[in-house]
């Protein structure tokens, strides 16, 4: 089930806090109240523990922790061909890939796509009518794909970015995210 909060923390279905922390003399500070983080723990909530994750310069790990927190992967992700789509306000567009699609991982980072050369193929809007005239474009990855269409359908918008992972999705309606959230990076899928 998909959180309705987007956490970064799904399996618990509740909003998480960023919060902005000073690790100095062996204890975890708030650094806009410079006071130590004292987290509530409730063991039947969280038999596990609480799920922390930081953000710090790489050189303050030790060498065989900056290997594995450095260590990058890639793995193909999507086959050249593969037929996407999205929408914008009232138009769904579809395009395909003209080049094989690979997810890349840093560590434990969430991955990212990689570029890929994709084509914007057509739209059509609420009805299921083709939109005409349209114009045929090519493009170096997803997102450049997504705010081009959307600069040139919408271009009323204030903002015309979004995240790939969450505006595309396959012919069977699974979203590149809910696809990188159930892909395995072993060798045999």
């Amino acid at each position: 089930m998909q959180s309705a909060f987007y956490s970064d923390f799904p399996e618990l279905d509740t909003p998480d806090a960023h919060l902005d922390i000073i690790y100095k003399d062996g204890k975890f500070l708030d650094a806009k109240l410079q006071k130590e983080i004292i987290f509530e723990y409730d063991q039947k909530l969280f038999p596990n523990g609480i799920h922390l994750k930081l953000l710090v310069p790489l050189f303050a790990l030790h060498p065989e922790e900056q290997k594995i927190h450095n260590n990058r992967r890639r793995k193909k992700f999507l086959e050249n061909g593969t037929i996407l789509y999205f929408a914008i306000d009232n138009l769904s567009f579809h395009c395909e890939l003209e080049d094989d699609l690979y997810l890349i991982q840093v560590g434990n980072r969430i991955p990212k796509l990689s570029y890929c050369k994709c084509k914007l193929l057509g739209a059509d809007d609420t009805r299921g009518n083709p939109i005409s005239p349209f114009t045929q474009k090519t493009y170096d990855s997803l997102n450049q794909l997504y705010s081009g269409a959307s600069m040139d359908y919408f271009s009323h918008r204030k903002y015309h970015t979004g995240n790939a992972f969450k505006k595309f999705s396959t012919q069977n309606r699974n979203t590149l995210r809910y696809l990188r959230d159930t892909f395995s990076w072993e060798i045999n899928n």
